[in-house]
């Protein structure tokens, strides 16, 4: 039998872990076992090379409304946008079929899709933890996660309990750059792969450990 709202005060609470690549690799299962040590009923899933621009290749709000439905998470942390710096698919037959990277309506259209994949998950106002891109190690790729950040920043924040986490800083070197090392604790770690796009385990660790404690304090656990 599927968990109802009326087992809320008799369960420990849910969490629901989504995202593209960086959730099946370091990032989410370093939040996965954040979450569930915290005292969650975690549920994680990701998809290699998905994100919101091609619903044709895997449809997230579809399939994070089903999710939803059936683990009733009190809290849903996901990561979207390495995969969407590119044209919006809008569907076959549709006109336009594609919109392009910088063609005007591309930004509104994001928009519109971050609040679809928010509101299958906090149909009833559950917190929403939308973890936003680090600096990336080209360029380009580093102004395209910008601009989705803010798309994402403003969307998530028009719910009533939604956060944008901001991981920026925390994955830049001193002079704000891309580095594939960091100096924890004293000692120069490896947090991002070769590729610039990519999370080591140590990566991993660090945003989880960034990520959780915010979650673990609004349920006071």
């Amino acid at each position: 039998m599927l968990p109802t709202r009326a087992d809320a005060g008799r369960r420990r609470s849910r969490a629901l872990v989504l995202g593209g690549s960086a959730m099946v690799g370091a990032v989410g299962r370093c939040i996965e076992e954040g979450l569930d040590a915290a005292g969650f009923v975690t549920l994680r899933e990701a998809k290699i090379s998905s994100g919101l621009a091609r619903p044709d290749f895997f449809d997230w709000p579809a399939r994070a409304r089903a999710l939803y439905e059936s683990h009733l998470p009190d809290v849903t942390v996901c990561m979207f946008g390495g995969n969407d710096g590119q044209g919006l698919h809008m569907g076959q037959g549709a006109e336009p079929e594609w919109i392009r990277w910088h063609e005007p309506g591309w930004s509104e259209e994001y928009a519109r899709r971050v609040t679809a994949l928010a509101e299958a998950v906090a149909t009833h106002g559950e917190h929403l933890y939308w973890i936003g891109m680090p600096v990336m190690g080209s360029d380009e790729r580093t102004e395209r996660m910008y601009r989705l950040n803010q798309i994402a920043r403003h969307q998530v924040g028009l719910l009533p309990r939604g956060y944008f986490v901001d991981t920026w800083e925390l994955f830049a070197d001193t002079r704000g750059g891309f580095s594939t090392t960091l100096r924890i604790g004293g000692e120069r770690v490896t947090v991002r792969a070769r590729d610039g796009v990519h999370f080591t385990r140590s990566g991993g660790r660090l945003l989880a450990d960034h990520v959780v404690p915010m979650v673990r304090a609004a349920f006071a656990m």
